[in-house]
C-alpha cells in the first residue's frame, strides 16, 4: 500500500488517507534517504562567525557560499568542540570530545606542530573508516593537522581516507615566502628558524617543499575534481573533506584573487575559499553527482583576532579563536542537499560531534559500538525538527582534568565556571575578557548569560536565580561525570621528526629543500567518462532512494 495511492488516475479518499497516515506513523518512511549519497564538507579554516558577506561582512565577497546560504539550511547556533585547531578537528572526524581522543594538552603546545611524535589515535574510528564498511572511498584535500609520526603512521591514508593531497600540519608551523601573487611576502605571522618548510605531500609522499603557495588553491581544487571525476565515473560513493588552508594566518591569495576585495589580504584570502567552493560544487553538477551529495560548510573554529585586521571578524559574538566565549566556538555553517534539505534558518543547538552520527544515519552504515558524545540531527536536517542536543560541554584550548569543562551551554542558557585569555587572545582587545592580560580565573557562582536573549554575552544573571545555579552545576557534574581523559597525543616533542625531503642533510632544517615533484599527470581529470551520456553513467542517483526504512 503507500505509494501505490499516488498512481496516475486514481483519487486519494479519506479512508486511503488514514491509512497512509498510520502507515507513516508506524514505519516513519525516511523519504530523504537515498542509497550511498555523496558526502562533501568544506572546513574552513579559522573564518568567523562574521566573515561571510551573508553573515554580515560588508568587505567580503563570497558568492559561491553565499548561494549555499540561499539554497541550504543555515545554522545559527551551531558549534565547534574547541577554540583551537587540531582538537576540533579530531572532533568533528570522531564525534567524540578531543580529550577522549587524546588530541589534548593543560600546556602549550595546544595543537600538533611539526616536532609532535604522535597523531590522533588509531584506536579512533574516523567517519573514513565508518564509511568504508559500506563501500565508500574517502579523501582529504587541504589541512589535516591531526599528527605525522617519525614514520608517517598518523598520516590520512592510516585513518580511512584513500586519498591525501594538501599540508600535514599547519601553514603558520613553518616558514613561507612569497605568498601572495606574484611575489609579495607573508603577512601576519612570525617564524621561528628552527621550523622545516611547510611539505605539500600526496598520499604519504613528500611532492613538494617548500610548498608554493601561490598556486596552491588552483592545485587543491584540481586534486578535488580528480577524486571526484574518479568516483563519479565509477558509480563509487565517496567522502570528501575539504580542509581549506584559508582564512589562517599567514594570508595567501593566487592569482585569481589577489587584490580583488576591498578588505585586502584577509578578505582576498576569504575570496579564494569562497573560489574553492565554487569550484567544487560546479564539477559535482558536472559531475552528475550533486543531486546525490550532502554538502557542509564550517569552520573549525572562531577567528584569530590576535591577527587583528589580518585575523577574521566574529560577528557580536564575544572575543574570538582560542576563547570559550562566544566568538571562539560559534562557527557559521550550512547544509545543503539539492531536493532533499529544504533551504531556510535553523536556530537549533548542534556542533561538530553531531556530524559523525548523523551522516552514520543518512548512508546506513554500521559500526561497532563506541560511544559517542554527538547525536544524530537528521530530523533537524529533512524534517525541520527539534535539536536532540541538550547541552554542550566547553573545553578549554589546554584543558586539565582538575578543572575539566570551562563552560557548559545548554538550549537557554551558557554558564562560564572558569575563564582565561592567552597570548593566542588579542594584546589591545578593548574587552578585557578578550586580551592577553585576562589570566585564568575561576566564578562562584559561575558567570551566567541566557544565551538566547544575550548572544553577546554581556548581563551575567547568576545572581537573579540560586536555583538556576544550582540545575546548572548538577548538569555540568552530570555530564562531566561520562567523560574520561585519555593520554595526551600532543605533549612528546622530537625536534628531529620534522618531515624533510632531503633526509639526512645540513643544517637542518633548513636544508628540507628539494625541487618540486608535481604535475597535473598525478591528479587525472576524466573528461570522457564526462562526455557520456547521462543516463550511461553509473551514478548513485535518485531512482536509487529507499522507499523506506524502519527505525
Amino acid at each position: 500500500m503507500g505509494f501505490e495511492l499516488f498512481k496516475s488516475g486514481r483519487s486519494l479518499n479519506v479512508t486511503n488517507l488514514i491509512k497512509l497516515v498510520i502507515f507513516l506513523l508506524v514505519i516513519k518512511v525516511d523519504l530523504y534517504l537515498c542509497k550511498s549519497p555523496n558526502i562533501v564538507i568544506f572546513l574552513a579554516d579559522d573564518v568567523g562567525y562574521g566573515d561571510l558577506q551573508s553573515f554580515g561582512n560588508p568587505l567580503a565577497s563570497t558568492p559561491n557560499i553565499d548561494a549555499l546560504v540561499r539554497e541550504g539550511k543555515r545554522f545559527t547556533q551551531f558549534y565547534s568542540a574547541s577554540p583551537v585547531c587540531s582538537p576540533a578537528r579530531a572532533a568533528l572526524l570522531t564525534g567524540r570530545y578531543p580529550v577522549r581522543t587524546g588530541v589534548w594538552n593543560d600546556i602549550d603546545p595546544a595543537v600538533f606542530v611539526q616536532e609532535s611524535i604522535y597523531g590522533l589515535r588509531h584506536e579512533e574510528i574516523t567517519i573514513p573508516e565508518m564509511l568504508a564498511s559500506n563501500g565508500y572511498k574517502s579523501g582529504l584535500v587541504g589541512k589535516w593537522h591531526l599528527g605525522v609520526g617519525k614514520k608517517k603512521e598518523f598520516l590520512p591514508l592510516n585513518h580511512g581516507f584513500d586519498f591525501f593531497f594538501g599540508l600535514p600540519n599547519t601553514l603558520s608551523d613553518c616558514p613561507n615566502f612569497k605568498c601572495y601573487y606574484p611575489d609579495d611576502e607573508c603577512e601576519g605571522v612570525n617564524y621561528s628558524p628552527d621550523k622545516a618548510p611547510c611539505t605539500l605531500v600526496f598520499n604519504n609522499d613528500i611532492i613538494e617543499q617548500p610548498i608554493d603557495l601561490v598556486t596552491l588553491a588552483e592545485r587543491q581544487i584540481r586534486a578535488a575534481k580528480s577524486f571526484i571525476q574518479t568516483n563519479a565515473c565509477d558509480g563509487t560513493p565517496f567522502f570528501l573533506l575539504y580542509s581549506s588552508l584559508h582564512t589562517h594566518t599567514p594570508q595567501f591569495a593566487g592569482r585569481r584573487y589577489r587584490n580583488t576585495t576591498l578588505g585586502g589580504p584577509y578578505t582576498d584570502s576569504l575570496a579564494e575559499l569562497d573560489g574553492e567552493v565554487g569550484d567544487i560544487i560546479q564539477e559535482l553538477r558536472d559531475s552528475g553527482v550533486l543531486e546525490n551529495t550532502l554538502v557542509i560548510f564550517t569552520s573549525d573554529n572562531g577567528p584569530d583576532r590576535r591577527a587583528g585586521t589580518f585575523g577574521g571578524f566574529n560577528g557580536i559574538f564575544r572575543c574570538g579563536k582560542s576563547t570559550t566565549f562566544e566568538g571562539g566556538i560559534r562557527v557559521p555553517t550550512v547544509i545543503y542537499w539539492q531536493g532533499r534539505i529544504s533551504p531556510g534558518i535553523s536556530t537549533e543547538l548542534l556542533s561538530h560531534l553531531d556530524i559523525w552520527p548523523t551522516i552514520r544515519r543518512i548512508t546506513g552504515s554500521s559500526t561497532d559500538d563506541i560511544v559517542l558524545d554527538g547525536v544524530d540531527f537528521s530530523d533537524v536536517l529533512f524534517r525541520d525538527g527539534e535539536s536532540p542536543v541538550q547541552s554542550l560541554l566547553i573545553f578549554d584550548i589546554t584543558p586539565s582534568p582538575v578543572e575539566g569543562p570551562f563552560a557548559l551551554r545548554t538550549s537557554q542558557y551558557k554558564a562560564h565556571y572558569f575563564t582565561e585569555c592567552t597570548d593566542r587572545c588579542e594584546a589591545e582587545a578593548i574587552d578585557y575578557m578578550c586580551s592577553t592580560n585576562a589570566t585564568f580565573q575561576s566564578y562562584e557562582p559561575p558567570i551566567i548569560y541566557d544565551i538566547l536573549l544575550d548572544p553577546e554575552e554581556r548581563d551575567d544573571i547568576s545572581n537573579t536565580s540560586y536555583s538556576l545555579v544550582d540545575e546548572l552545576a548538577e548538569l555540568l557534574t552530570m555530564e562531566t561525570a561520562k567523560i574520561s581523559f585519555s593520554l595526551s597525543a600532543l605533549k612528546d616533542l622530537d625536534w628531529k621528526s620534522q618531515l624533510c625531503c632531503n633526509t639526512g642533510c645540513t643544517p637542518y632544517p633548513q636544508c628540507c629543500n628539494c625541487p618540486s615533484n608535481y604535475t597535473n599527470t598525478i591528479l587525472p581529470l576524466y573528461d570522457d567518462c564526462k562526455l557520456q551520456p547521462v543516463n550511461n553513467r553509473h551514478f548513485y542517483r535518485k531512482e536509487n532512494c529507499k522507499d523506506s526504512e524502519k527505525s
